[in-house]
C-alpha cells in the first residue's frame, strides 16, 4: 500500500460495542480499528505527519505485500523525532528501521483472556503500543489496551449478571422444590402411617389369628417396607430443607455419652445378625453439647447403621467420642469394613449415590444417609471428615467447634 492512502481517508476510533456476546462470548474482533496499512519503505517523517493529521490514531501496521512486518507506534515515533539528532538520522530513511519488527499479532477470533494472558506473558509492550488484529492471515486494524480492558470489564459484568440470574433461577427452583417435598411428604406420611399401623395389627393378630403363618410374614414384610419408605421420605425433605437453608435446629444441652449409648442399642440387633461387633467408646464425664438432640441422634444412628451394613460378618464397628486439641468435641464412627477408594468416597458424598460393589448391592439404601449428616454437623458449625481405605475400613469423623462445647457457651435462656 502506497504512502499517501492513509492520509487520504479519515477514521474514527469506533466506541465498544454494545451487542450481547453470543455463545462464544467477547472476541477480540470486536476491538479493531480498521486504520490503514503503511509499507514499510515510507520515510519517517511521512508517517510522522500521518500521526500528526491523525492525532487520535494510537499506531499503524506495517505491512508488506500482505503480510504484517512491524508496527510503529506514536509515542515510539515522536520519542524519536523529539531528539534533533535522531530527526535528522531518520527522517527520510524508511520506517522499517524504526518498527517493532515483533508486534503483538493476533487473530481476530481470540477471546479477550486468552489475548490478555499473551500481553501478559509475552509482550508487555502492547500495554502501550497496542497491538495487531488479523483475520484468516489478514490484516483488519489495530487495538489498544485500554480498548481491551474495557471490554474485559464489561466481559466480567456479563458473566457475572449471568451468574446472578443462574443463582436466582437455583434458588427459585430450590425452593419450588422444597415446596413440593413438604407437601408431598405430608401426603404421602398420613396414608403410609395407615399402612404401616394395619400391617402391624395384622402382624400381632390382634383380632384372632389369621390362619396362614405366611400372612403374619406378609405383614412384616409390608412393615417394614413402609417404614423403610418413611425413612426416605423423611431424610429427602430433611435434605431438601438443608439445602434450602431452611432447617431449623431445637437447641439444647446434650448428653453425648447418652446419645451415643441409646443409638448403638438401636443397631445392636442389626449387628448381632449381620455378625458385626458394635461398641461404644466415650470416656465419663464429657461437658454437655450444645445443639439438636434429635438431628444429632439423627447423625449417629446414620453413621453407625451404614457402618454395620458394610461390615462383613467378624468384622467389628466402634463408635467414640472424645474432646479435641482445640478444644472442640469429636464423634467417630470406625468399622472394619470394605473400605473405599478417594473416587468413591466424592460419590458417596453425593445424594442418592451409591458405592457400586457386591456388598453395596445387599444392602438397602437411599444414599441420603451421608449427605445428610454432613448438612446436620455443618448446621452446628462443625464439620464431617471421612478417612477410608479400601479393605481395611472407614472411620468418618463429626467436629463440633469449642463454643458448641456448654462450657464455652450462653443458651438464648440463660442469657
Amino acid at each position: 500500500m502506497s504512502a499517501c492512502a492513509p492520509v487520504q481517508r479519515s477514521y474514527r476510533l469506533p466506541g465498544p460495542n454494545r451487542t450481547t456476546p453470543g455463545e462464544g462470548g467477547f472476541r477480540v474482533g470486536d476491538l479493531i480499528i480498521p486504520l490503514p496499512s503503511i509499507d514499510p519503505h515510507v520515510h519517517c517523517t511521512r508517517v510522522y505527519d500521518i500521526f500528526a493529521d491523525h492525532p487520535e490514531w494510537p499506531a499503524l501496521a506495517v505491512v508488506n505485500r500482505g503480510a504484517v512486518v512491524g508496527m510503529i507506534a506514536r509515542p515510539d515515533l515522536y520519542a524519536t523525532f523529539a531528539k534533533p539528532l535522531l530527526r535528522d538520522l531518520y527522517e527520510r530513511r524508511p520506517i522499517s528501521l524504526l518498527m517493532d519488527r515483533l508486534p503483538l499479532v493476533v487473530d481476530a477470533d481470540l477471546s479477550l483472556d486468552e489475548v490478555s494472558q499473551r500481553i501478559a506473558h509475552a509482550k508487555p509492550e502492547a500495554l502501550v503500543s497496542g497491538f495487531i488484529i488479523t483475520e484468516r492471515g489478514e490484516y483488519r486494524g489495530i487495538a489498544t489496551a485500554l480498548a481491551l480492558m474495557g471490554r474485559s470489564v464489561e466481559q466480567a459484568r456479563a458473566k457475572n449478571r449471568e451468574l446472578e440470574e443462574a443463582r436466582r433461577a437455583a434458588e427459585a427452583a430450590n425452593s419450588a422444590k422444597s415446596s413440593f417435598l413438604a407437601n408431598m411428604s405430608h401426603e404421602l406420611r398420613t396414608p403410609l402411617n395407615a399402612v404401616i399401623g394395619f400391617a402391624e395389627l395384622i402382624e400381632s393378630e390382634v383380632f384372632g389369628p389369621l390362619g396362614n403363618e405366611r400372612y403374619a410374614e406378609y405383614a412384616a414384610d409390608i412393615r417394614v417396607s413402609g417404614h423403610h419408605l418413611l425413612d426416605l421420605i423423611n431424610d429427602l425433605l430433611d435434605l431438601s430443607k438443608a439445602e434450602a437453608n431452611r432447617l431449623e435446629l431445637s437447641e439444647g444441652k446434650i448428653d453425648v455419652r447418652s446419645i451415643v449409648g441409646s443409638s448403638v442399642r438401636i443397631v445392636a440387633e442389626l449387628a448381632q445378625r449381620g455378625g458385626v461387633t458394635l461398641r461404644a467408646e466415650v470416656p465419663a464425664p464429657l461437658p454437655p453439647l450444645w445443639g439438636d438432640e434429635r438431628k444429632l441422634r439423627q447423625m449417629v444412628l446414620n453413621l453407625v447403621s451404614n457402618a454395620v451394613k458394610f461390615t462383613p460378618a467378624g468384622g467389628g464397628v466402634t463408635v467414640s467420642a472424645a474432646l479435641t486439641e482445640e478444644g472442640g468435641l469429636a464423634v467417630a464412627v470406625s468399622d472394619t469394613g470394605i473400605g473405599m477408594s478417594p473416587d468413591e468416597q466424592v460419590r458417596a458424598m453425593e445424594p442418592f449415590s451409591q458405592i457400586d460393589n457386591a456388598m453395596n448391592r445387599r444392602q438397602k439404601g437411599t444414599g441420603l444417609g451421608l449427605p445428610l449428616t454432613r448438612r446436620l454437623v455443618e448446621l452446628h458449625g462443625g464439620r464431617l471428615r471421612m478417612d477410608s481405605v479400601p479393605g481395611c475400613g472407614t472411620t468418618i469423623t463429626l467436629y463440633f467447634p469449642p463454643e458448641r462445647l456448654e462450657s464455652r457457651v450462653v443458651s438464648p435462656a440463660e442469657a
